[in-house]
């Protein structure tokens, strides 16, 4: 039996993120808090202009001067970018099992909704970590986002399996129901001590668990 290329998705898999470390910064110049912040950018539309962003429609430059202009936030492209992209930390447990996996020979791919600054930031961050994946597709890079087929087609391509030797893994689950439409399999990520018994079920040999 063949195995398996595994596919992970980066934020709250691989790692954590949270917008609002980002609004808590900007929010300080409005003088409300981060969660105002953020709240008062989604009423005004802020989710469809990400999917721009995360889709390669808009550069950082015209993202940054989207939502400035969006809330009437002055400030400067280099400040915005800095506090945009500071939003991560790594998940340890995740980590030990990517590890785990790489040294048991598995094609390892990682498919992620994101953007230029976002990349940028993770791929210095976390470079150790990120080194052991054989690929990284990445929305803003190939034009499609999940759950878009074409972008779990595109991670197949790039784990150079057809989508049913896949094993697509997302914390969201309308990004999982999107990759088993496409053809590959799917687990949605809760935690560790439950996705490796899940990943062992569909015939993933890991010979020790991280601990979490």
């Amino acid at each position: 039996m063949q195995r398996p290329a595994i596919i992970f998705d980066f934020g709250n898999v691989v790692a954590h993120f949270d917008y609002r470390r980002a609004c808590e910064r900007y929010g300080q110049r409005l003088g409300i808090t981060g969660d105002a912040f953020l709240e008062r950018l989604r009423d005004l539309g802020f989710s469809d202009i990400v999917q721009r962003y995360e889709r390669g429609a808009l550069s950082s430059r015209q993202f940054a001067q989207a939502v400035c202009s969006l809330i009437g936030l002055e400030i400067s492209y280099e400040d915005f970018a800095a506090s945009w992209s500071d939003i991560f930390w790594l998940n340890e447990p995740v980590a030990r099992l990517i590890g785990l996996l790489k040294r048991g020979g598995y094609t390892l791919v990682l498919g992620s909704n994101t953007n230029d600054l976002h990349a940028a930031q993770f791929r210095q961050q976390f470079a150790e970590t990120l080194s052991h994946f054989d690929r990284l597709v990445l929305s803003y890079e190939v034009g499609h986002s999940k759950p878009s087929a074409d972008f779990y087609h595109a991670c197949a391509a790039a784990a150079g399996c057809s989508p049913a030797g896949c094993v697509f893994i997302d914390d969201l689950a309308e990004n999982v129901a999107g990759a088993v439409a496409a053809g590959l399999r799917g687990i949605q990520y809760r935690d560790v001590s439950s996705l490796v018994p899940e990943l062992r079920a569909l015939g993933v040999d890991i010979p020790e668990s991280p601990a979490p």
